[in-house]
């Protein structure tokens, strides 16, 4: 979790940017004038880490379900305190608030994945994770695609988290389950990754913008193209577009790998939260043990 909400806030400043390859940066930045997130400080984080929070606080108190999930979201939103959330998860927190039940809309949109982090950790029964993550995402997002990549990012993670020997296998696996053209696009992306074409040409080919077509793909292909290199997070998130669920997703990958020793001693003191974070984690996991 702590990965993730790093790797947000250092995406956050170049969100909606063109790439800057060539400008590369350790360190938390501050967005531009009129900016989205103009009124942000270095070191902070976008919605994603926020609806990760939000998710992860009602799993660790077993109050967990979707109705009070979009409710805690909704009000966040109306009280103006979601960063530059997704169209349609402003759509779906707008029709919550209205008092209507069918508030996911059929959206590509990558704005229910940071759900998968939580998730990820706070369940032991895969089956269990699958049934539950799929209802939350739905709260924001109905399309086969945002739910089906959200979920093959869930169980990515645990691969990750439990030593499998392909974890991109499974990934691949698990979102042919649910969208055939997600599967082949995190396909595309992992072939031109072992061709070894330029990160240029894979953003060309892959794509960068919100779609969960484009996002979790060249995610993956950043992971396994730069995997424990120092230079995966400063690519991750100057490759323009998206790159503040880029990062989350590539620094959630390094959390699970290595641990909070994979991040320098400045991002992880200059991150907003960062105690907190910690600490719902550490919950998620006393939790999950607990019950096992």
């Amino acid at each position: 979790m702590l990965g993730a909400a790093i790797g947000d806030a250092l995406g956050m400043p170049q969100e909606t940017l063109p790439p800057s390859l060539s400008r590369l940066g350790e360190g938390y930045g501050k967005p531009l004038r009129r900016h989205p997130n103009e009124g942000l400080r270095a070191g902070q984080f976008t919605d994603d880490t926020q609806m990760m929070l939000c998710a992860a606080e009602l799993l660790a108190e077993g109050k967990f379900t979707p109705k009070e999930y979009g409710k805690k979201l909704s009000l966040m939103h109306t009280a103006r305190r979601l960063r530059f959330p997704d169209g349609t998860v402003s759509t779906a927190c707008g029709r919550i608030i209205s008092g209507m039940q069918d508030s996911g809309r059929n959206s590509t949109t990558s704005g229910c994945m940071a759900l998968a982090v939580p998730f990820a950790l706070a369940f032991k029964n895969g089956d269990e994770m699958r049934e539950r993550l799929q209802a939350a995402c739905e709260v924001t997002h109905t399309h086969p695609g945002a739910y089906g990549a959200t979920i093959s990012y869930a169980l990515f993670l645990r691969a990750v988290m439990h030593r499998h020997p392909d974890p991109f296998r499974v990934a691949t696996d698990i979102a042919a389950e649910y969208d055939g053209q997600l599967a082949d696009s995190i396909r595309n992306a992992c072939a031109l990754e072992r061709e070894g074409l330029s990160l240029e040409t894979a953003m060309v080919s892959v794509g960068n913008d919100v779609s969960v077509y484009h996002t979790y793909p060249l995610a993956l292909f950043l992971i396994a193209r730069l995997g424990h290199d120092d230079a995966l997070l400063p690519v991750a998130t100057h490759v323009g577009g998206n790159t503040d669920t880029i990062g989350f997703i590539c620094g959630s990958w390094l959390g699970a790998a290595e641990g909070t020793a994979a991040f320098s001693s400045n991002l992880m003191m200059q991150l907003e939260e960062q105690s907190y974070i910690g600490e719902i984690a550490e919950r998620l996991f006393d939790g999950v043990s607990a019950k096992n």
